[in-house]
Protein backbone atom coordinates (compact mmCIF):
# COMPACT_ATOMS: atom_id res chain seq x y z
CA UNK A 1 0.00 0.00 0.00
CA UNK A 2 1.28 3.43 -0.97
CA UNK A 3 0.65 5.58 2.12
CA UNK A 4 1.04 8.73 0.03
CA UNK A 5 -2.19 7.91 -1.80
CA UNK A 6 -4.09 6.26 1.05
CA UNK A 7 -6.99 8.27 2.44
CA UNK A 8 -6.90 6.07 5.55
CA UNK A 9 -3.22 6.88 6.14
CA UNK A 10 -3.83 10.62 5.72
CA UNK A 11 -6.82 10.42 8.04
CA UNK A 12 -4.72 8.63 10.66
CA UNK A 13 -2.04 11.29 10.22
CA UNK A 14 -4.47 14.12 10.93
CA UNK A 15 -5.94 12.33 13.95
CA UNK A 16 -2.46 11.54 15.30
CA UNK A 17 -1.47 15.20 15.06
CA UNK A 18 -4.72 16.29 16.72
CA UNK A 19 -4.41 13.86 19.64
CA UNK A 20 -0.70 14.61 20.08
CA UNK A 21 -1.48 18.31 20.53
CA UNK A 22 -4.19 17.41 23.05
CA UNK A 23 -1.70 15.23 24.94
CA UNK A 24 0.87 18.03 25.06
CA UNK A 25 -1.73 20.36 26.54
CA UNK A 26 -2.83 17.69 29.04
CA UNK A 27 0.61 16.68 30.30
CA UNK A 28 2.14 20.15 30.34
CA UNK A 29 2.98 20.82 33.97
CA UNK A 30 1.20 17.67 35.11
CA UNK A 31 3.18 14.89 36.76
CA UNK A 32 0.30 12.44 36.65
CA UNK A 33 -3.12 12.31 34.99
CA UNK A 34 -6.19 10.28 35.91
CA UNK A 35 -5.70 8.22 32.75
CA UNK A 36 -2.14 7.46 33.81
CA UNK A 37 -3.24 6.26 37.24
CA UNK A 38 -5.96 4.03 35.79
CA UNK A 39 -3.82 2.43 33.05
CA UNK A 40 -0.77 1.98 35.28
CA UNK A 41 -2.92 0.32 37.93
CA UNK A 42 -4.48 -1.96 35.31
CA UNK A 43 -1.10 -3.07 33.93
CA UNK A 44 0.35 -3.68 37.38
CA UNK A 45 -2.74 -5.70 38.32
CA UNK A 46 -2.55 -7.71 35.10
CA UNK A 47 1.18 -8.40 35.38
CA UNK A 48 2.84 -9.08 38.71
CA UNK A 49 6.46 -8.22 39.47
CA UNK A 50 7.41 -11.78 38.46
CA UNK A 51 7.05 -10.57 34.84
CA UNK A 52 9.74 -7.91 35.34
CA UNK A 53 12.60 -9.98 33.84
CA UNK A 54 10.47 -10.42 30.70
CA UNK A 55 9.67 -6.70 30.54
CA UNK A 56 13.33 -5.83 31.04
CA UNK A 57 14.23 -8.00 28.04
CA UNK A 58 11.51 -6.43 25.90
CA UNK A 59 12.53 -2.93 27.01
CA UNK A 60 16.08 -3.70 25.91
CA UNK A 61 14.80 -3.98 22.32
CA UNK A 62 13.89 -0.28 22.51
CA UNK A 63 17.02 0.81 24.37
CA UNK A 64 20.02 2.54 22.78
CA UNK A 65 22.13 -0.62 22.57
CA UNK A 66 19.30 -2.83 21.33
CA UNK A 67 18.21 -0.25 18.77
CA UNK A 68 21.81 0.24 17.67
CA UNK A 69 22.46 -3.47 17.15
CA UNK A 70 19.26 -4.10 15.20
CA UNK A 71 19.69 -0.92 13.14
CA UNK A 72 23.25 -1.93 12.21
CA UNK A 73 22.16 -5.43 11.18
CA UNK A 74 19.38 -3.99 9.04
CA UNK A 75 21.72 -1.51 7.37
CA UNK A 76 24.08 -4.38 6.52
CA UNK A 77 21.09 -6.28 5.09
CA UNK A 78 20.06 -3.30 2.93
CA UNK A 79 23.62 -2.80 1.75
CA UNK A 80 24.59 -6.40 1.08
CA UNK A 81 21.32 -8.08 0.11
CA UNK A 82 19.15 -5.35 -1.45
CA UNK A 83 21.65 -2.67 -2.52
CA UNK A 84 19.02 -0.17 -1.37
CA UNK A 85 21.14 2.92 -0.72
CA UNK A 86 18.12 5.22 -0.61
CA UNK A 87 16.61 2.93 2.00
CA UNK A 88 19.76 3.13 4.12
CA UNK A 89 19.78 6.94 4.04
CA UNK A 90 16.06 7.21 4.79
CA UNK A 91 16.27 4.61 7.56
CA UNK A 92 19.25 6.24 9.28
CA UNK A 93 17.76 9.73 9.07
CA UNK A 94 14.32 8.57 10.18
CA UNK A 95 15.59 6.76 13.29
CA UNK A 96 18.54 9.04 14.07
CA UNK A 97 16.76 12.37 13.66
CA UNK A 98 13.68 10.88 15.27
CA UNK A 99 15.71 10.21 18.39
CA UNK A 100 16.94 13.82 18.40
CA UNK A 101 13.37 15.06 17.88
CA UNK A 102 12.29 13.02 20.88
CA UNK A 103 14.97 14.64 23.06
CA UNK A 104 13.97 18.11 21.86
CA UNK A 105 10.29 17.57 22.65
CA UNK A 106 11.19 16.14 26.06
CA UNK A 107 13.17 19.27 26.90
CA UNK A 108 10.36 21.46 25.56
CA UNK A 109 7.64 19.79 27.64
CA UNK A 110 9.82 19.10 30.69
CA UNK A 111 7.57 16.49 32.27
CA UNK A 112 9.17 14.74 35.29
CA UNK A 113 9.51 10.96 35.33
CA UNK A 114 7.33 8.81 37.60
CA UNK A 115 8.74 8.45 41.11
CA UNK A 116 9.16 4.74 40.32
CA UNK A 117 11.65 5.45 37.52
CA UNK A 118 15.18 4.10 37.76
CA UNK A 119 17.70 6.56 39.20
CA UNK A 120 19.61 6.87 35.91
CA UNK A 121 16.45 7.37 33.83
CA UNK A 122 15.05 9.85 36.35
CA UNK A 123 17.70 12.33 35.19
CA UNK A 124 15.87 12.74 31.88
CA UNK A 125 12.36 13.99 31.16
CA UNK A 126 9.40 11.71 30.58
CA UNK A 127 7.22 12.88 27.67
CA UNK A 128 7.24 11.42 25.06
CA UNK A 129 8.75 7.99 25.68
CA UNK A 130 11.93 7.50 23.68
CA UNK A 131 11.63 3.72 23.76
CA UNK A 132 8.09 3.87 22.35
CA UNK A 133 8.92 6.47 19.70
CA UNK A 134 12.25 5.18 18.42
CA UNK A 135 11.10 1.56 18.74
CA UNK A 136 8.12 2.28 16.50
CA UNK A 137 10.29 4.11 13.97
CA UNK A 138 12.81 1.29 13.84
CA UNK A 139 10.56 -1.75 13.66
CA UNK A 140 7.81 -0.32 11.46
CA UNK A 141 10.33 1.10 8.98
CA UNK A 142 11.97 -2.32 8.83
CA UNK A 143 8.57 -3.97 8.35
CA UNK A 144 7.70 -1.51 5.57
CA UNK A 145 10.81 -2.39 3.57
CA UNK A 146 10.61 -6.14 4.22
CA UNK A 147 6.96 -6.17 3.16
CA UNK A 148 8.04 -5.31 -0.39
CA UNK A 149 9.49 -8.81 -0.77
CA UNK A 150 6.36 -10.56 0.51
CA UNK A 151 3.97 -11.60 -2.23
CA UNK A 152 0.77 -12.38 -0.32
CA UNK A 153 -1.45 -10.00 1.63
CA UNK A 154 -1.61 -12.52 4.48
CA UNK A 155 2.17 -12.49 4.74
CA UNK A 156 2.22 -8.69 4.77
CA UNK A 157 -0.45 -8.61 7.49
CA UNK A 158 1.47 -11.12 9.62
CA UNK A 159 4.64 -9.04 9.31
CA UNK A 160 2.82 -5.82 10.17
CA UNK A 161 1.05 -7.54 13.06
CA UNK A 162 4.34 -8.86 14.48
CA UNK A 163 5.92 -5.40 14.26
CA UNK A 164 2.93 -3.74 15.95
CA UNK A 165 2.86 -6.33 18.75
CA UNK A 166 6.58 -5.85 19.40
CA UNK A 167 6.19 -2.06 19.55
CA UNK A 168 3.16 -2.43 21.83
CA UNK A 169 5.10 -4.72 24.18
CA UNK A 170 7.97 -2.23 24.33
CA UNK A 171 5.51 0.48 25.35
CA UNK A 172 3.88 -1.72 27.99
CA UNK A 173 7.31 -2.64 29.36
CA UNK A 174 8.07 1.03 30.07
CA UNK A 175 4.87 1.34 32.11
CA UNK A 176 5.26 -2.02 33.87
CA UNK A 177 8.83 -1.14 34.90
CA UNK A 178 7.72 2.26 36.20
CA UNK A 179 9.91 4.22 33.76
CA UNK A 180 7.06 6.11 32.08
CA UNK A 181 3.46 7.17 32.43
CA UNK A 182 1.04 5.62 29.89
CA UNK A 183 0.51 9.02 28.27
CA UNK A 184 4.28 9.23 27.69
CA UNK A 185 4.11 6.00 25.72
CA UNK A 186 1.02 7.12 23.81
CA UNK A 187 2.73 10.42 22.99
CA UNK A 188 5.77 8.52 21.73
CA UNK A 189 3.60 6.43 19.43
CA UNK A 190 1.73 9.43 18.04
CA UNK A 191 4.84 11.50 17.35
CA UNK A 192 6.58 8.48 15.83
CA UNK A 193 3.63 7.88 13.52
CA UNK A 194 3.83 11.44 12.21
CA UNK A 195 7.60 11.24 11.76
CA UNK A 196 7.48 7.80 10.13
CA UNK A 197 4.84 8.95 7.63
CA UNK A 198 7.14 11.79 6.56
CA UNK A 199 10.20 9.62 6.00
CA UNK A 200 8.42 6.69 4.37
CA UNK A 201 6.76 9.19 2.02
CA UNK A 202 10.12 10.78 1.16
CA UNK A 203 11.71 7.36 0.65
CA UNK A 204 8.95 6.13 -1.66
CA UNK A 205 8.97 9.37 -3.66
CA UNK A 206 12.74 9.21 -4.15
CA UNK A 207 12.66 5.52 -5.11
CA UNK A 208 9.87 6.19 -7.59
CA UNK A 209 11.84 8.97 -9.30
CA UNK A 210 15.00 6.86 -9.27
CA UNK A 211 13.20 3.97 -10.98
CA UNK A 212 11.79 6.32 -13.64
CA UNK A 213 15.29 7.60 -14.42
CA UNK A 214 16.58 4.04 -14.77
CA UNK A 215 13.76 3.18 -17.20
CA UNK A 216 14.53 6.24 -19.33
CA UNK A 217 18.19 5.23 -19.56
CA UNK A 218 17.18 1.75 -20.72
Amino acid sequence: MDIRKSKMAWGALVLSFFFFIILIIAVNGQEKLTLDTALTGFIHTLFSTSFNPFWEGVSYLGDKIGIGIIALLFIIFLLWKKKDYAGIVAFVLCVGLGNELNKWVKELIGRPRPITADTIEADSFSFPSGHAMVGLLLYLFIAHILAKDIKTNVGKLLLAGAAFVLVLLIGISRIALGAHFPTDVLGGYLLAGLWLFLWVGLYETFKERLNKRKKKRV
